[in-house]
């Protein structure tokens, strides 16, 4: 793709980039011109492999960068007597964290929501008396 800046004039004769988002040569005040080749990554291995740990310790970082791209990380206080619906919005991978607070009767969970279905999640929570609702993102992970 030839790289041009925003007025359109010409940046060198012709910049081919691989990119994952573009906004990296979107801040140096580039854009596409065409997309040349949509491309993706996939692990193909042996059945019998020379090095399996190395494949398994490949995979599962794999792994953890695609469960990283799919969730994020929501943390809420909730009063202890609406945990079990609480924890039927947000179950998390496997289960979630809960913990004591200080505050008698209320308890801080923390669960991996589905990153597509975290703004619904967020308002069923808070109308079920959650508070202090916040998501993070999960940069990588081990699942």
């Amino acid at each position: 793709m030839e790289a041009l800046k925003e007025d359109g004039r010409s940046r060198g004769d012709a910049i081919v980039d691989l990119v994952e988002s573009g906004e990296t040569m979107k801040a140096a005040g580039l854009h596409p011109i065409e997309t040349i080749l949509d491309t993706s990554a996939h692990l193909i291995y042996s059945k019998q492999p020379s090095y399996p740990e190395l494949l398994e310790l490949i995979q599962s970082r794999f792994e953890g960068l695609l469960a990283a791209q799919k969730y994020v990380l929501c943390n809420y206080n909730a009063p202890r007597a609406e945990l079990p619906e609480l924890l039927k919005i947000t179950p998390g991978r496997r289960a979630a964290t809960v913990s004591p607070l200080e505050d008698d009767g209320w308890v801080a969970v923390s669960s991996m929501v589905e990153r597509k279905d975290i703004a619904t999640k967020m308002d069923e929570l808070k109308s079920l008396g959650a508070s202090d609702i916040l998501t993070f993102e999960i940069t990588n992970c081990r699942v």
